[in-house]
C-alpha cells in the first residue's frame, strides 16, 4: 500500500514591513478656500506648460476678475499677454 503524504502549509513568519508615514510638507500650496480672505493678489508668477496651459498659482485664484469655466479674451501687445472677460 503506498504511503500518503500530507502536507500542511507553512506560514509565512516573516514580518511584514511597516506603511511608511507620509512626511509633513511644511510648504504646501494654499487651497483656494484657504486663500479667501487673504490680501488680494495683484502680481504672481504664471508658467505656460508645453501643452498650451497657463498655470495661475491657487493663491491668486480669488483675486482673478473672471471665474473658471468662463470665456476669456486674450490680445498680445508686444512682450504682454493680455487677458480680459468675455
Amino acid at each position: 500500500m503506498p504511503e500518503k503524504i500530507v502536507s500542511t502549509p507553512t506560514q509565512d513568519k516573516t514580518p511584514k514591513p511597516e506603511k511608511k508615514e507620509k512626511p509633513d510638507i511644511a510648504d504646501e500650496p494654499l487651497h483656494a478656500e484657504e486663500a479667501k480672505g487673504k490680501e488680494p493678489v495683484t502680481e504672481f508668477k504664471a508658467k505656460l506648460n508645453k501643452y498650451g496651459f497657463i498655470h495661475v498659482p491657487k493663491k491668486a485664484l480669488p483675486s482673478l476678475p473672471f471665474e473658471a469655466e468662463k470665456p476669456l479674451k486674450a490680445k498680445i501687445e508686444s512682450d504682454t499677454l493680455i487677458i480680459t472677460r468675455a
